[in-house]
């Protein structure tokens, strides 16, 4: 993984591997390096070994300096020009044939290459090929291409950043397929369309201009983009051109678009497809739209005007609820050692028989915190308002403390039917009300919102967003439920009906599925035992992950091991990859990542009492020569490691240095060679040869006494699984290559 800064601007100077290429004074003879760059970005490309960065001189890039096209920036590489003035004085021109591709095409990104500060022309075809992977083109010029700026195909996810893409002959952006991805800040002028979306496409486009094409957007096929805060104006024809059945999101009552659509030549908007479009929060004229669109309202304040709770956007919709819902009993019953057994046709709710929630209904009114109604029925489809979900809330979990100071509602007297329980649920943080001192409980919920209020009242631990990658319309989930939702999907907490993959965030939510949301909250706290038949949705990492290696270095080394079973984090669901590692944790992931063989007897440390946590991993690391004590007859089981201490356990307790004597030719890589201790220098060599040293942020710097963090101790040790083929291997800039 390539570091960037908190600004999204990479760290260049952190980076390994660096080529340098100028096409006016560089040279491609093997024996011009070190001292000159390569002349061609071909030649650079095929001498790059594993990941890394090119960095692009001024000049020209093209068949006449040399370069054979297409040219194919692989997974794990950067390709880095001059990223002020938007890479224009890189420029990058020409076109060859790509294996699947229809024409002929300059650049060709694959995995997780990224293109920075270059400018792309080719008159003969098109500039950009994105087939697969999860890219990256920021700060890039793309123009004067007979065909399409940019193509993403397949199942390709790309980050398209700040790039201005103008003068092309097909579509500035092509997106078909199943590709997914973010088009962000960027600026499209003067292309047959400006973005192009076809087939089952589904990517954001947000905060982007598209203005004096023929088409601004043209949507085709099954899409289903995503389309907020862009600026679509001045297009010859339409602003935007809905064709087949596609089926862009322009906004929804709880997630106003804030697209400004006008001033285009035909219409503003046309849709050619059968189905209504109903379009939220958008800047444009009734008379202007072509075909079937609504323009339907929002039904969410104003940003500023929502206070601290997030739970204050609410959805529109149909108001279905009875006008007065029996207040729940507040009792509960003791929490069951199992779960309960629901039968069908036994369920007290006629309408609940066969119904795919009747265990959660069935369970949570045999505890008495949900009712139906007079008739006997629990109307388990029937959407529910705010009053209704803050009264099963607060009857479920009654027993959580208060939390907030209490407010009162003006449009909540004291003899509305549940005054007291929505009292509760906002005392407890499960929600909240309007500026306007309202709470509006007649109000539908959307399940998203609910889903933000049982992740708010419960605490729940944050997840990292990427766990959300399971649902196939995570585009449609509002930004303030983002983490939210993903701490709730971690926890297993989300049973969603019919198809696990389809969230739905921004449908109202049923008193169902509600009953399940419950249920499973009181599963996350251990009142109740989970339902064997139930299927929660199940994040993709499967040993989970840590909100705080989500953008380190060293993220797909802790993960890695997270997926054996070889680390653990901290109580509070963080991993801490910056703290120092302990010797008694260093012996813990050792133990159970090699499974010491004893090579001497064991000893006793006068620290190490026999039910200390990590004693038996002491022990096991000891007598199979990984770790030794101190003279006075301790182990210091929670003195920090050393760097040099990680390798020297490593090499000797695998044995990987037999004969003792290490290529010490390869400690010249390291600027700092001559403060690697004596004893240790053959180890640190064979580490090195073995690719096991890992130093970031600079690769040349080997800081052998310094204490080792957790990352770095997990750097090493993943990298030693991978020499031992138990680990696949991760491209990482600062792997030391020998």
């Amino acid at each position: 993984m390539v570091p960037v800064r908190g600004d999204g601007e990479l760290m260049v100077t952190s980076v390994s591997h660096i080529v340098e290429v100028d096409p006016n004074h560089g040279n491609d003879s093997p024996g011009a390096r070190p001292r000159q760059p390569f002349r061609t970005l071909t030649a650079a490309l095929a001498n790059l070994q594993g990941s890394g960065l090119v960095k692009l001189a001024v000049g020209t890039y093209s068949s006449s300096s040399g370069e054979s096209f297409p040219i194919t920036v692989r997974d794990g590489v950067i390709l880095q020009g001059p990223e002020p003035g938007q890479g224009q004085a890189a420029l990058i021109s020409g076109g060859g044939v790509a294996s699947q591709f229809n024409g002929l095409v300059a650049l060709v990104l694959r995995g997780s290459a990224q293109l920075r500060g270059v400018t792309v022309h080719n008159s003969r075809g098109s500039g950009i090929y994105v087939p697969e992977g999860h890219g990256m083109i920021r700060a890039c010029y793309i123009s004067r291409c007979s065909q399409d700026g940019v193509v993403v195909t397949g199942s390709a996810v790309l980050q398209l950043v700040k790039t201005h893409i103008e003068d092309n002959g097909g579509s500035g952006i092509y997106f078909n397929g199943q590709s997914k991805g973010v088009v962000d800040d960027c600026t499209l002028l003067r292309c047959q369309t400006g973005i192009k979306i076809d087939h089952a496409a589904a990517p954001l486009v947000q905060n982007t201009q598209a203005s004096h094409h023929q088409v601004g957007i043209g949507l085709a096929g099954s899409c289903s983009p995503v389309l907020r805060k862009n600026r679509i104006f001045q297009n010859r024809s339409y602003g935007i051109w809905i064709q087949d059945m596609g089926h862009p999101d322009l906004g929804q009552p709880q997630d106003p678009a804030h697209n400004l659509i006008r001033h285009n030549g035909q219409a503003d908007m046309r849709n050619d497809t059968t189905q209504t479009l109903a379009v939220v929060g958008n800047d444009l004229l009734p008379q202007r739209l072509q075909g079937h669109v609504t323009l339907a309202a929002t039904a969410v304040p104003s940003p500023e005007a929502i206070p601290e709770s997030l739970l204050l956007q609410t959805s529109a919709g149909r108001r279905t609820s009875p006008r007065a819902e029996p207040t729940p009993s507040t009792g509960a019953h003791p929490p069951a050692k199992s779960p309960p057994t629901s039968n069908d046709s036994e369920s007290r709710f006629s309408d609940v028989r066969g119904h795919w929630a009747a265990p959660y209904i069935d369970a949570l009114a045999d505890r008495g915190l949900v009712k139906g109604y007079d008739n006997g029925l629990y109307r388990p489809d029937q959407s529910i308002n705010r009053a209704q979900f803050a009264a099963m809330v607060a009857a479920s979990f009654s027993r959580l403390p208060a939390r907030k100071p209490a407010t009162r509602f003006v449009d909540v007297p004291g003899h509305h039917w549940a005054s007291n329980a929505i009292a509760q649920a906002q005392r407890q943080g499960f929600i909240g009300g309007y500026p306007d001192q309202t709470f509006r409980p007649e109000q539908p919920m959307a399940r998203a919102q609910a889903i933000v209020a049982m992740a708010q009242g419960l605490k729940l631990a944050p997840a990292p967003a990427n766990v959300l990658s399971v649902y196939h319309d995570r585009a449609q989930i509002p930004s303030y439920a983002i983490d939210a939702i993903a701490a709730a999907t971690q926890q297993k907490m989300l049973i969603n009906y019919p198809r696990a993959e389809q969230l739905r965030p921004l449908d109202a939510i049923t008193r169902a599925e509600v009953a399940a949301l419950i249920y499973q909250g009181l599963v996350v706290q251990g009142q109740v035992a989970a339902f064997s038949h139930s299927s929660p949705v199940r994040p993709e990492i499967t040993q989970g992950s840590f909100p705080d290696i989500q953008s380190h270095w060293a993220r797909d080394f802790i993960q890695g091991l997270l997926e054996r079973h070889l680390l653990r984090g901290y109580d509070d669901g963080q991993f801490h990859p910056d703290q120092p590692m302990t010797r008694a944790q260093f012996a813990a992931m050792i133990d159970s990542a090699f499974h010491p063989t004893p090579m001497r007897s064991a000893r006793a440390f006068r620290d190490v009492l026999p039910d200390y946590w990590a004693a038996q991993a002491i022990q096991s690391t000891y007598r199979g020569g990984f770790l030794s004590g101190f003279p006075d007859g301790s182990f210091a089981p929670q003195n920090a490691m050393l760097r040099v201490q990680s390798w020297v356990a490593l090499v000797n307790g695998l044995n990987l240095l037999p004969n003792q004597r290490g290529n010490l030719s390869l400690l010249s890589k390291f600027v700092d060679s001559s403060s690697i201790p004596d004893y240790a220098a053959a180890a640190v060599a064979k580490g090195t040869e073995l690719k096991m040293v890992v130093n970031a942020p600079d690769i040349q710097t080997l800081h052998p006494n310094r204490v080792a963090t957790r990352a770095e101790i997990s750097a090493v040790v993943y990298q030693t699984l991978v020499h031992l083929n138990q680990a696949p291997r991760v491209n990482n800039p600062f792997i030391v290559y020998p």
